[in-house]
């Protein structure tokens, strides 16, 4: 009767710890998933996708037009920041990005990839306000700055008319050599610009 009570007790002493343990297990693990804002260094492959839901925000796909996705626009950022950008101007960008993020968290609780369309044009638009009265203060700062928005939205404008899609779907398309032609009827309401 007594090794019956010892093993009763050691039971429910094992029980106890196992319930505790079955409560404690699933709360760390699910901190342990939470997601957290990144902060860039450099930019890589695996930045593509995010890229390109910044620019597809910049340069939405409408009717028939490509967007900046469409152009693979979060590729050519990566190319152009890595290997063209001075590094004042990559630092700046890479801020940026970090900057975006921590805004993106802010808001949704979670990147700026995963928040709905309407939200990712909130925060853009912002930016963008953010970024004229930047540039307003800074109008005459030597050396010029830039703002991180401002920097962002000219790569994708600058990516998506470069673009074989955007040079011949989005604009008209004139092959050169060609004759030029100084003076020619254009329609401001039906013509699109021309690409040469």
């Amino acid at each position: 009767m007594e090794t019956e009570k010892i093993d009763r007790k050691h039971f429910l002493k094992s029980l106890a710890l196992l319930g505790g343990g079955a409560l404690v297990v699933p709360t760390v693990l699910l901190q342990s998933c939470k997601a957290e804002p990144r902060a860039w260094s450099s930019l890589s492959q695996a930045d593509i996708s995010l890229l390109d839901a910044l620019g597809e925000t910049i340069l939405p796909k409408m009717g028939d037009l490509p967007g900046a996705k469409d152009v693979e626009i979060g590729e050519y950022i990566v190319t152009m920041v890595q290997d063209c950008l001075a590094a004042e101007d990559q630092d700046v960008f890479l801020n940026g990005l970090t900057t975006i993020e921590s805004l993106s968290f802010e808001r949704s609780g979670d990147s700026f990839e995963k928040m709905d369309g309407g939200q990712q044009l909130a925060l853009l638009s912002e930016l963008q306000e953010e970024a004229i009265v930047f540039a307003e203060a800074h109008e005459n700062s030597d050396p010029p700055q830039v703002h991180y928005f401002a920097l962002l939205k000219d790569l994708v404008v600058s990516g998506y008319f470069s673009s074989e899609l955007g040079m011949t779907q989005a604009r008209e398309y004139l092959p050169i050599p060609q004759r030029f032609d100084g003076c020619i009827d254009y329609d401001e309401e039906n013509d699109k610009p021309w690409a040469l």
